[in-house]
């Protein structure tokens, strides 16, 4: 919502808006002149307001979406506003996947960059690179995320589209993993024949999705029966070196200086997607060299006792194993998880999922369920999570306070261990209690 916001305050409109608490956001859209309010309430609307613009974390009963359908003022998810940005530009690239979008649109942005393409990009976390979520320009380039939940990625026009990978996941909306597989089916349909999409053949999921096309696929993984193909992968404690292959054989090699077998695939598909935008190996291999995670993906939040706080949105299982695993690559001692689940519908899908992504944590904290849109259903809570993964073997405690949490990692971490604080909610809030 934040980057919308920038967006159209850089193309020249008056823009104001409201969110439940001040953040870095709204300080910065303040600076760029919108008027903001913290707290929600009708009378932040004026009347002479002509879009409000919504996001379905809010209910129904907001009342400055009351406050626009009383009036006559019209209304617009954020997902339909989004899709009429992509089709301001000639070449909308729309990244889709159950995980992987902000950080594969975040190297996207940089190599797009490096070739002087002069993007717009609108990501779902803060880069460095753009000292903030967004950025807009007047180049016919725009990349940006393609959310599926509520099929809202259905609202985009996208040249070239991206599917990651395809997972159960939001199943509070989507019914099962077909009904999913469905959804992006009709995503790449978008794609029109000129386009192009690029697929992640390590998912089975994306390539059956992927047969819906009209427009030609590129593959990327790790067989040779790939369009584009990693090998000769070497996982350093501060890089990850490979080579990349096509039908004519090595393309390049690439470093990335951010840990995971994922991160690897990220940067082939970013790879595929900008070699067939015309971009030149060599700034493909320095965009991605010089890549900087966005925030909360894998960031390094400082130290205490000697040991990398490591901040990381993970949520999913999936998404939680891989950033585990990166972590348990580059940790000459053990891993502390602190691990706050995000909504009580994902915590009750996979509470079995969750149990065997952690496995392999040393020492793990439980907090409180975020309960992010939802309300509570008084049948999953963070006790039964902990008490299951303890039935399976993970040394676990349940700890709702932050403070307290805080203080039993620096009495129990030590030299060359290190903390990973995953989860889509709050839970980075700990980092400001280590520090005291």
């Amino acid at each position: 919502m934040s980057g919308l916001a920038e967006i159209v305050l850089e193309r020249g409109f008056r823009v104001s808006g409201s969110d439940r608490v001040e953040s870095c956001n709204t300080q910065k859209l303040r600076q760029k002149g919108a008027k903001l309010y913290i707290g929600h309430d009708a009378l932040n609307v004026p009347d002479d307001t002509y879009l409000v613009v919504y996001t379905l974390a809010i209910s129904k009963d907001n009342p400055e979406y009351l406050k626009a359908i009383e009036k006559g003022i019209p209304v617009m998810e954020r997902g339909h506003f989004l899709g009429l940005l992509t089709r301001e530009h000639d070449y909308s690239i729309c990244i889709a996947g159950t995980h992987g979008k902000t950080t594969t649109t975040s190297m996207l942005a940089h190599v797009m960059l490096h070739a002087n393409l002069d993007p717009s990009v609108h990501i779902g976390g803060n880069l460095p690179v753009l000292g903030g979520n967004v950025r807009s320009s007047k180049s016919p380039y725009f990349v940006t995320e393609a959310c599926e939940y509520h099929e809202n990625f259905l609202n985009l026009s996208p040249y070239a589209g991206v599917i990651l990978n395809i997972e159960a996941e939001h199943l509070d909306y989507f019914k099962d993993i077909d009904d999913i597989i469905y959804a992006f089916k009709k995503f790449i349909k978008l794609i029109p024949k000129e386009g192009f999409a690029v697929v992640c053949a390590e998912s089975k999921p994306a390539l059956f999705a992927a047969e819906a096309a009209d427009c030609k696929v590129y593959t990327y993984g790790f067989s040779d029966d790939c369009d584009f193909i990693a090998k000769d992968i070497q996982y350093k404690e501060n890089e990850t070196r490979f080579k990349v292959y096509n039908n004519d054989g090595i393309l390049t090699d690439l470093v990335l200086k951010v840990p995971g077998k994922h991160n690897v695939l990220n940067a082939l598909a970013t790879c595929a997607v900008c070699i067939n935008l015309g971009c030149e190996k060599e700034a493909v291999k320095e965009g991605l060299l010089n890549f900087v995670s966005p925030d909360r993906r894998f960031q390094n939040r400082g130290f205490i006792n000697g040991a990398p706080i490591i901040d990381d949105y993970a949520h999913h299982p999936t998404e939680i194993k891989a950033t585990l695993d990166s972590a348990k690559q580059i940790t000459k001692g053990r891993v502390l998880c602190v691990f706050q689940p995000h909504t009580y519908s994902r915590a009750k899908a996979f509470g079995d999922d969750f149990a065997e992504a952690l496995l392999d944590a040393d020492n793990l904290v439980v907090t409180d369920i975020y309960a992010a849109r939802e309300k509570n259903p008084g049948d999953i809570n963070s006790q039964m999570l902990a008490e299951k993964f303890l039935s399976k073997g993970i040394n676990t405690k349940y700890i709702s306070d932050f403070k307290e949490i805080a203080e039993y990692l620096k009495k129990e971490v030590r030299e060359n261990d290190t903390i990973l604080l995953l989860g889509a909610g709050n839970v980075n809030d700990i980092v400001s209690f280590l520090n005291e």
